[in-house]
């Protein structure tokens, strides 16, 4: 599996970046891909069908300056920034017969990532698990949430883990969700989620490990470049998109 460890400026050139990347395995073949980066500033981020109004405090966020985006994956609204890991896995369909179903690949590919991150972990402490349809949580608290896209013989798995990130900056920005998990009951913001308190350096070293990735990093082809660069342009920062639900 070739190995990306690799950030853009801002929020839309890097999940641009992601959808670029499953296009160019579905189109060109290039191969399995695991991809590490990291948002330097705050963003909001919503799935496709995510409600801006319900999920969001948008005056807050435009008074603090902080980006509101929407992915062309599903998920429910994410706030992202320093002190969060982002990685996303592209990986062929046919490769494995959990993939068929976007359950079922969801829960195999983060299965795999807590069993190598558990690895960092004391003995006698509580492990990352598999909880609701795409989170990881330790002790039922979350400290990451994960989104599919699927096209016809490739999917990708992208997914935010917190790990030094202030958790009451959540409760500033997002309202809490219509839509939540049953392991959530009602708890706020601050009383469900939590970092997983690793480096970032033993995080991404991790991830790599548990999937094999090539020690040395890829760089990203120009035609992926171009490909991310025409996706913001015509799809991820325009308004019609990210106000659209």
């Amino acid at each position: 599996m070739r190995f990306l460890d690799h950030g853009e400026p801002d929020v839309f050139r890097n999940l641009a970046l992601d959808d670029a990347l499953l296009y160019d395995a579905e189109e060109h073949g290039t191969g399995p891909l695991l991809r590490i980066w990291h948002q330097p500033t705050l963003a909001v981020v919503l799935g496709a069908s995510g409600r801006i109004g319900a999920d969001v405090d948008v005056d807050r966020c435009r008074a603090d300056g902080v980006t509101i985006a929407r992915r062309s994956s599903g998920g429910g609204t994410v706030l992202i920034g320093p002190g969060v890991l982002q990685f996303a896995v592209v990986l062929p369909i046919a490769s494995s017969p959990e993939y068929g179903a976007v359950d079922r690949a969801q829960k195999s590919v983060l299965g795999r990532c807590a069993d190598s991150l558990n690895a960092l972990l004391e003995r006698n402490v509580p492990r990352l698990e598999v909880l609701g349809s795409a989170d990881l949580a330790i002790a039922g608290r979350k400290c990451s949430g994960s989104a599919q896209r699927r096209l016809r013989d490739w999917f990708l798995v992208h997914a935010s883990l917190l790990f030094d990130f202030p958790i009451e900056l959540v409760s500033r920005y997002l309202k809490l969700p219509e839509r939540r998990p049953a392991y959530r009951e009602n708890r706020s913001h601050e009383e469900f989620l939590t970092n997983f308190q690793r480096s970032r350096e033993a995080i991404t070293e991790s991830l790599r490990s548990a999937w094999a990735a090539a020690a040395e990093p890829t760089s990203v082809p120009d035609r992926v470049s171009d490909r991310a660069k025409e996706i913001v342009q015509s799809k991820l920062s325009r308004p019609e998109w990210i106000d659209r639900l």
